[in-house]
């Protein structure tokens, strides 16, 4: 290889690991720990006055969760901003379950105006729950799925316990809490 095209290489390198570095969110320490390195061993590959060895250099892409050759690449993947629109959408997606419960709210106040029509907002939590559930199984970690699936249970809870006038309906989450210990438990078996 040339001269030319080891600084080309380099410099790819040192500004593609700042840059997915940070989009993962760690710091230098963080990553070199990771890899069993000091943080001035990071520093130096981000400034361009060094390259870490293949093996290493495939445990960072693994770490970041990028190939080796995205971190070699001539430009940054478009990554992030697919992240962003991922993230659009499904916020659009709860976006239009508040806007049907809204609109449902105002027909019902001219409808039934007696009914408790301000339930209709309570149902959308849970409604809103599985629209993330289904979203966060297509596109994110399981972490964001744990967390559709506690927003689902308590919010379920929710929802029971104002629909029912029964005093003793409160102990439906006994039962809320019981799912949310089993979700973890799933959680972490299958992490």
């Amino acid at each position: 290889m040339t001269e030319v095209t080891v600084n080309k290489i380099r410099e790819n390198f040192a500004r593609n690991l700042a840059f997915y570095r940070k989009t993962a969110k760690k710091t230098q320490l963080e990553l070199a720990n990771a890899l069993n390195y000091s943080d001035k061993s990071v520093s130096k590959w981000e400034r361009g006055e060094g390259l870490p060895d293949l093996e290493v250099t495939a445990k960072i892409a693994n770490i970041l969760g990028v190939s080796v050759s995205d971190l070699i690449a001539d430009k940054v993947k478009r990554r992030i901003l697919i992240t962003r629109n991922k993230a659009l959408i499904t916020g659009l997606s709860v976006g239009v379950v508040w806007l049907i419960a809204a609109i449902l709210f105002f027909l019902f106040q001219f409808v039934l105006p007696d009914i408790r029509s301000w339930l209709i907002f309570i149902y959308a939590l849970p409604v809103s729950s599985i629209v993330s559930i289904v979203f966060c199984g297509i596109w994110w970690k399981k972490i964001h799925i744990l967390l559709s699936v506690t927003a689902l249970i308590w919010s379920a809870g929710l929802c029971t316990c104002l629909s029912y006038p029964n005093p003793k309906v409160f102990l439906i989450f006994i039962i809320a809490a019981i799912l949310e210990l089993l979700s973890l438990l799933a959680f972490f078996i299958k992490k």
